[in-house]
């Protein structure tokens, strides 16, 4: 029996690789069909079964089984010890920026005060630039630090073939990891968010890389140590579903689910949540603007609110937009649909449709350019004087973005009269700055060609059948 582990971990992992048709689960379980010595068993958190047994309901036989583990989360002195130590063995301007100012105002940065900063360069600069510590002695020291092992009766029971990693930067993901290690069990690794790779140094790597661009090849080779021959570049699987024709819907038919009329323009703001504190001065401004008629046309707003907040960051969503919700000029995305099919295709359509999407440096700006929408950055604190490492001035310095930025395809406003500039020309003409759009999507995205999901099933498949991985855009391979 041929089988293949794949995790799944978060409602990210979930939407890359399980929600939509063809996505890389259902290549998979095609491929089990036509083999019946091949076995995928799909691997959750414990709290997670239920939820996850019933989103897939129908998929589930012989072949295709979820198992749960239960992990525990917090961490003892020693491992707390461990962790910062393996993770500032890379230091990059995001490492800085998370380990000086962290994300949120009012928590502390991460790995501890501001002071510890010059130790966490000094790690970097000294034992970070050997490879025998990152690669042996970090590794060394996990087994040290973490000497239980949950996934072990899971590997004794199904001895998998090889393991789908579907977010390396997951709790959950980098608790299997050394268990393959311990095994030889040959691991696929990907990235679930294109800003996870210059964050922190992770000891333990995929046996080979499957990166999503160039610009993530480029990342996992300087920042985790890949080497050239360990990386193959696939593309975004979710990026399948926003160009799949299928789940396209017209215009009309959007507008009349949002409540606008068939005249009505919009722009869409995507929140940064707790990270971006005053977005309701960004909000309050536009829908002035609005209403005082400084745009053409009949002007409308959707606000959508940060999806994956924690529990205290959407109770501070609700007191930031709460006000917003009633206002006649104003779409605000939080429905619940039947299922998450649903809320995918009227969230991608919504953004298809918007004359701008305005974020603070989020991975949405890449999905709206790849659907030709203009995009906006307002990285500036509202009416509020903040200190550059509580600003959200310090996220422009992140390494991922500095490609888009590079590109001139992202408009950048650091004041009210500059964003109203901005959302003024691209109101009255959405097509401008379509080229530069254009050339950033094909430099970070890869190819937008529906096929990265197969892409990826086939790479597990050829690691079974011929011991590496083959990146082929054709039928799934089989023996």
């Amino acid at each position: 029996m041929k089988t293949i582990f794949i995790t799944l971990s978060s409602p990210l992992e979930y939407r890359n690789l399980f929600a939509f048709p063809g996505c890389v689960f259902d290549e998979l379980k095609r491929a089990a069909a036509d083999d019946s010595s091949l076995r995928i068993i799909v691997l959750v958190n414990q709290k997670d079964l239920e939820k996850y047994r019933a989103e897939l309901a129908g998929s589930w036989n012989e072949q295709v089984v979820m198992e749960s583990v239960l992990l525990n989360y917090r961490r003892n002195f020693r491992q707390r010890l461990y962790l910062f130590f393996s993770s500032y063995l890379l230091y990059t301007k995001t490492t800085e920026i998370l380990a000086t100012m962290g994300m949120r105002p009012g928590e502390p940065p991460a790995g501890g005060k501001r002071w510890l900063n010059p130790l966490k360069k000094l790690l970097a600069r000294t034992l970070g630039r050997s490879r025998f510590v990152r690669e042996r002695v970090a590794t060394a020291l996990y087994f040290v630090a973490y000497p239980a092992r949950p996934f072990r009766a899971l590997f004794e029971c199904y001895k998998p073939d090889i393991i789908l990693i579907s977010s390396l930067y997951n709790r959950f993901d980098r608790h299997i990891m050394p268990e393959a290690r311990r095994r030889g069990v040959p691991t696929l690794g990907i990235s679930a968010g294109w800003d996870h790779i210059d964050k922190y140094y992770l000891p333990f790597r995929a046996t080979h890389f499957l990166a999503a661009s160039e610009q993530m090849k480029r990342a996992a080779i300087a920042f985790q140590g890949y080497r050239r021959e360990e990386i193959s570049v696939v593309g975004y699987p979710q990026y399948d579903f926003l160009v799949d024709q299928r789940f396209v819907l017209p215009r009309e038919k959007v507008l009349a689910h949002i409540g606008f009329p068939l005249d009505a323009t919009y722009s869409m703001y995507v929140s940064g949540s707790a990270y971006c504190p005053d977005e309701s001065d960004i909000i309050t401004e536009i829908l002035s603007w609005i209403e005082r008629g400084d745009f053409v046309g009949n002007t409308y707003l959707v606000i959508r609110p940060y999806l994956g907040s924690r529990g205290r960051d959407k109770a501070f969503d609700v007191k930031k937009f709460n006000r917003f919700r009633e206002h006649p000029r104003v779409f605000f995305y939080d429905m619940k649909l039947p299922n998450y099919l649903d809320e995918m295709t009227l969230f991608v359509n919504i953004m298809r449709h918007a004359h701008a999407v305005i974020a603070v440096y989020s991975t949405a700006l890449l999905e709206a350019a790849m659907l030709g929408r203009p995009i906006v950055a307002a990285p500036f604190d509202g009416h509020t004087r903040r200190p550059f490492h509580r600003s959200i001035k310090r996220f422009r310095g992140f390494e991922h973005f500095q490609d888009v930025i590079r590109f001139g395809a992202l408009r950048e406003a650091f004041s009210f009269p500059e964003l109203k500039n901005i959302l003024v020309h691209y109101l009255e003409d959405p097509s401008l700055d379509v080229e530069a759009r254009a050339h950033m999507c094909s430099e970070l995205c890869y190819r937008l060609d529906g096929m990265a999901s197969k892409r990826v099933a086939n790479a597990l498949l050829s690691c079974i059948n011929y011991g590496h991985p083959k990146i082929e855009n054709k039928e799934i391979i089989l023996r």
